[in-house]
């Protein structure tokens, strides 16, 4: 069934139709989802590096109003007077009465978690910290006591006022920062913003004063905390998180003299990672992680994500501004995500967007639905003038074949088949069924060449026969052998008697093509026949590899060329020396007959070779002469059996003499 014309060309049409269309699908998609996911991870880098400069920017504002504050002498000079008139913490603690000073901060950092690229990882011992009991400097200690409280009240509030004032200036119309507060080492501190009081801490409540002091001068950012304080002037759930940065606060002698913490609230700060968390061409998710790879937002701890990200951003420690595109698998979902990771030096804050990788190709998906539904409409379409191409190719074919299938012996020539007509439609199958019409008559004509060639072949091996028994061969031979019997040389002249009978059975056989061995045997006969009539004067040498041998080759291919040479070699003074070499060259065998003559005459082998070359060109056979198979007739046999793979060459040696080579295909088992 399968085997059938209709049947191979509609499974080829089909099967055509379907590679194609799926080629076309899988290069389709393939190079859609490379194209979109390029372009995601290029659209996430983007968003990545916007948001992060944003937050850049707005921590740049905070790290702005703390230097504003540092380099002011007005704030520095109020804050000194301010604090050096105030009673210690023992003393302000004690006056329950006084709400400025018994407030207690309530805004402190409920872990106390601080990130920066200045900060280290422990906190030194308290009874080294100037803020320990009894560790407070002697010039603090002792100022406060000599001034706190013995300076009239007016001084006191006028440098409450001139400092709120300033650092109010500092904050500006514009709130680049919501709170702003002053530490001074003696457990005071006071705040302008929403907050305008005075507060007493404990050192272990602010553990980033000990942290600046121990690091080298700069700032530290904290990361987002619930912010009670700040949250009650906030009517939404944005405020409740607050950002602090941090500096330690100088006098004109560059000695610490206190600290300066500067908040805004978090969702300002991390205003761009929420609105792309909430609205983004993706439905991607944003991280940001502090140094230490804890998430600082989103502000609801996420689980295994979380800690995912963390491991992701572990063994990093980059020390410039990053930009990578890692693979990354999300733990709570399983899901593949293209993930784009930032890293400010400046925030020392990683940002982190993701997309998973099915939503982002959920659109393509989806088209490509569409495409295959459109696609088999189509295929089914194609397929079914597939089936009809097929049948209105294979039914003319079919009656060809029937009338092929019809023809015999007696019907040929009979003109039963020009009686018929196939108008199939199809120029070529019409010409192909008019052929065979005419075939039939053709066909007897052929028959009758066949049987006048088998005749003329039959001449042509006699007269080949004909031309290899050279009289003037015969004659010598038999006076040699005369010769021989009238002597009495019975050794000489049995041996003779073999090698001509040898001779004579091997040229009389039937064979075509025979192994090298016995052409090379028979062709020794001819040069031992030789010898008794030459003696001394002639001399040979074979040299051929042993697996040679066994390869066929056309019978009489190599004796005639050897009597070639001992016909022209026997026109000039003796020695006479016959050399027969073969040899194996890529898939070829190649013999070469070499002799010491005078070689071919120049005008004679350039008439050779130009019979060569007509004989390649015209396809002819010349007719054979009675005098010598020749060497273009060993060129025929040798171009009928191997074509264009046969090997014939002739030419003079450097040395002198002449040299023919023959070569064909050798036979593979």
């Amino acid at each position: 069934m399968f085997k059938s014309m209709k049947t191979v060309l509609f499974c080829t049409n089909s099967a055509i139709i379907l590679i194609v269309f799926a080629t076309f699908v899988l290069f389709f998609y393939s190079w859609s989802t490379h194209q979109l996911r390029e372009q995601a991870i290029s659209t996430l880098g983007s968003f990545g590096e916007s948001i992060q400069d944003q937050m850049v920017q707005q921590i740049e504002q905070l790290n702005s109003v703390s230097l504003n504050v540092l380099y002011s002498n007005l704030v520095k000079e109020r804050f000194t007077n301010y604090m050096t008139r105030q009673a210690p913490p023992q003393q302000a603690d004690s006056g329950a009465d006084d709400s400025e000073g018994s407030d207690t901060p309530v805004d402190a950092p409920a872990n106390g978690d601080l990130s920066h690229p200045l900060a280290s990882d422990g906190i030194p011992d308290d009874s080294s910290h100037p803020l320990a009991p009894g560790g407070i400097s002697d010039d603090i200690a002792s100022g406060s006591a000599d001034l706190g409280g013995n300076r009239p009240r007016a001084s006191t509030a006028d440098d409450a006022k001139v400092l709120t004032d300033a650092l109010s200036a500092i904050i500006g119309p514009s709130r680049l920062a919501e709170q702003i507060y002053l530490y001074s080492f003696n457990g005071r501190y006071y705040g302008t913003g929403f907050d305008n009081r005075e507060h007493a801490y404990a050192p272990e409540d602010k553990p980033f004063i000990a942290q600046l002091l121990r690091t080298e001068p700069g700032k530290l950012i904290s990361d987002p905390n619930l912010d009670l304080q700040l949250s009650k002037y906030y009517s939404s759930d944005d405020g409740k998180y607050s950002i602090s940065l941090y500096r330690l606060l100088y006098d004109e002698y560059n000695v610490p003299i206190g600290a300066v913490e500067v908040k805004q609230y978090a969702h300002r700060i991390l205003t761009s990672a929420a609105e792309f968390q909430s609205n983004n061409p993706y439905n991607g998710q944003i991280a940001v992680l502090n140094k230490e790879g804890r998430v600082i937002y989103p502000f609801q701890s996420e689980g295994e994500r979380d800690e995912a990200l963390r491991h992701l951003v572990a063994d990093m420690a980059p020390n410039a501004d990053t930009y990578a595109s890692i693979p990354f698998t999300d733990p709570s979902t399983a899901e593949k995500q293209l993930l784009s990771l930032h890293y400010s030096t400046s925030t020392g804050w990683y940002t982190i967007l993701t997309t998973s990788e099915s939503d982002l190709f959920r659109p393509l998906r989806q088209f490509t639905f569409q495409l295959f539904g459109t696609a088999f409409a189509l295929i089914a379409l194609a397929i079914g003038l597939s089936f009809y191409a097929a049948n209105r190719i294979t039914l003319p074919l079919d009656r060809i074949r029937r009338a092929v299938r019809n023809l015999s012996f007696e019907n040929i020539g009979s003109g039963l088949f020009a009686q018929q007509r196939l108008n199939s439609g199809f120029t070529e199958l019409d010409e192909l069924h008019d052929a065979f019409q005419s075939m039939s008559d053709r066909l007897k004509q052929s028959l009758d060449h066949l049987l006048l060639a088998e005749a003329q072949m039959m001449q042509s091996q006699l007269s080949a026969l004909q031309s290899q028994m050279n009289p003037h061969f015969l004659y010598n031979t038999l006076a040699n052998l005369q010769e021989m019997a009238e002597q009495q040389m019975n050794a000489p002249l049995i041996a003779t008697i073999d090698h001509m009978s040898d001779f004579l059975r091997y040229i009389t056989s039937k064979e075509r093509q025979v192994p090298l061995r016995d052409e090379l045997t028979h062709t020794v006969n001819y040069l031992e026949i030789n010898k008794m009539r030459f003696g001394g004067r002639l001399t040979y040498r074979i040299a051929v590899p042993e697996p040679l041998l066994v390869q066929e080759v056309p019978k009489l291919c190599v004796q005639p060329l050897v009597e070639n040479s001992i016909k022209c070699m026997s026109a000039h003074a003796p020695p006479w020396r016959i050399e027969i070499l073969g040899a194996v060259t890529d898939d070829r065998w190649q013999i070469e007959v070499r002799d010491n003559g005078a070689g071919f005459e120049p005008g004679k082998l350039a008439e050779l070779r130009d019979r060569l070359a007509l004989l390649e060109k015209e396809r002819s056979l010349p007719a054979l002469e009675l005098n010598g198979m020749g060497l273009l007739n060993i060129y025929l046999r040798l171009n009928l059996i191997y074509g264009e793979h046969k090997v014939f060459d002739l030419y003079n040696l450097p040395e002198g003499g002449a040299c023919v080579r023959i070569g064909g295909l050798l036979h593979k088992e």
